[in-house]
């Protein structure tokens, strides 16, 4: 089970490699590593998302300026990370996705493949979960191009994919709609 974690982090890794924002004025705030916390009114300015981070949310910016932590404030078990790079406008997302589900198939979880829209954003989605005894694992990448880059939400968790959807389904409501 473990293996699937650390395959889907892994995986993750290789989405990052591009920087994702240019040096901004947005006030952040220290946490007690080196990580630094950003409030839900920088998010547009800080990811170049049209929407906003949901209540309850938080941004962590890390060293690198295309990767951020998603922190959710009453589930300390979720685990949150958002990956913004460039990619060539011929590259085909959902084959690229399509692929990636494809290497998991040798883990032992279950995989389920979907779209999705939010407003007009499409999402390319992967959903894994696995169990052992007791223990519940579940993680869920969501891909998109936005405007000139990709998009990459990895969530993941220790518990049934049902909560994992519900967490996904209200931040991606959030941060690829508009406000009015």
């Amino acid at each position: 089970m473990k293996q699937l974690m650390w395959a889907m982090v892994a995986l993750a890794g290789a989405f990052s490699s591009f920087s994702a924002r240019a040096a901004t004025d947005i006030p952040i705030s220290p946490d007690n590593g080196n990580n630094q916390h950003i409030s839900a009114s920088g998010w547009t300015e800080i990811t170049g998302l049209p929407g906003s981070l949901p209540d309850r949310w938080e941004l962590i910016e890390t060293e690198l300026s295309a990767i951020w932590l998603l922190k959710h404030q009453d589930d300390p078990n979720l685990q949150g990370r958002i990956s913004a790079q460039l990619m060539e406008d011929d590259t085909q997302l959902k084959d690229e996705v399509d692929q990636m589900a494809d290497s998991f198939k040798t883990q032992s979880a279950k995989i389920n493949r979907t779209s999705g829209k939010y407003g007009s954003v499409i999402t390319e989605e992967i959903e894994l979960s696995t169990s052992e005894g007791n223990e519940d694992v579940a993680g869920i990448f969501v891909f998109t191009r936005y405007e000139n880059k990709v998009y990459m939400v990895l969530l993941t968790s220790n518990s049934d994919i049902t909560k994992l959807e519900k967490y996904k389904n209200q931040l991606m409501n959030s941060v690829f709609l508009a406000q009015k």
